[in-house]
């Protein structure tokens, strides 16, 4: 008979449920609620009167192709998340000139090779003589999707994207629960080829400041029935605030009746369990047995 929870039966995360979203391609739906409770958990915690606010924000990114050099191109139609750029002036095309027949003429539907939403939470500090209505972006969140993490497509793009960030002085925090795929730094050891230290989850602080030379990044791994460890969240110079990243972890867990009561069976081996070293492995039986062996009526 199945085993459905409404609450999350794993101290930490919940492996059934994103071997499950891992399995089936169906992580964006997690990935949207978690990026909306982590915003409204970050807010909560800033004090009203810091001069904080907490902006979820969309940057689309497509991939082109261009059809007379045959490489592919990323083209941002919203600037990248906290990094903005303002240019003055118009481009005025002069209708004199001769205008030269096109070598050939497609579709432009036919040009896009692939679309994808990124979503992301910064941190900005405002101040009253600031003339932009956020004030100054300070931290930035990301929550890691399968195709940010190697061999995903936008692997290159993401790790452009994360240069960037830490060259312009935010500060990054990056969120990864996703174990089939190794970590975005190839300074990790990587947990699915079962190298030794690897873990299967992985949060990174980095935090370059007073400069990109002097700063440092704190590394978080953590197990499969491990709790999810509670950081700090870097702000503004040597500021930083507690956020328990399991109490949003478990209020995303149970804010979709999906999850417990339709996708996670404790009664039934994860999809995908050989994705899991022996450790994890034996780690997820241990936890199926507690959880059978308390709902069983005496």
């Amino acid at each position: 008979m199945a085993i459905h929870l409404r609450e999350n039966q794993y101290q930490g995360i919940n492996a059934h449920l994103h071997s499950t979203l891992q399995q089936r391609g169906d992580w964006s739906i997690f990935h949207g609620m978690h990026i909306t409770h982590l915003s409204e958990a970050l807010q909560a915690i800033l004090p009203p009167d810091s001069g904080y606010i907490v902006v979820p924000e969309k940057s689309l990114q497509i991939i082109r192709d261009d059809f007379f050099s045959g490489q592919a191109q990323m083209v941002r139609t919203i600037p990248d998340v906290g990094i903005y750029k303002a240019s003055g002036g118009s481009n005025l095309i002069s209708a004199t000139p001769q205008v030269a027949t096109p070598g050939a003429t497609v579709a432009v539907i036919d040009t896009f090779t692939e679309i994808e939403t990124v979503n992301a939470i910064v941190i900005y500090k405002t101040q009253a003589e600031d003339e932009d209505i956020f004030g100054k972006p300070i931290t930035r969140i990301e929550l890691l999707s399968p195709a940010n993490k190697p061999p995903g497509s936008h692997y290159p793009q993401y790790i452009s994207k994360r240069h960037d960030t830490l060259l312009s002085g935010l500060n990054l925090v990056e969120i990864d629960y996703l174990h089939e795929r190794r970590a975005v730094l190839a300074i990790l050891a990587d947990y699915p080829q079962g190298e030794p230290k690897a873990y299967p989850y992985v949060i990174l602080v980095s935090h370059p400041y007073p400069s990109l030379d002097e700063g440092t990044t704190d590394i978080y791994g953590f197990r499969v029935d491990d709790p999810i460890p509670t950081i700090a969240i870097p702000l503004a110079g040597n500021e930083t605030i507690a956020l328990d990243l399991g109490k949003v972890y478990n209020h995303t867990f149970i804010s979709n009746f999906l999850y417990g009561l339709r996708l996670v069976d404790y009664e039934k081996i994860p999809e995908g369990f050989d994705t899991y070293d022996e450790v994890d492995q034996e780690h997820i039986k241990a936890r199926m047995e507690n959880v059978k062996n308390a709902t069983i009526k005496p």
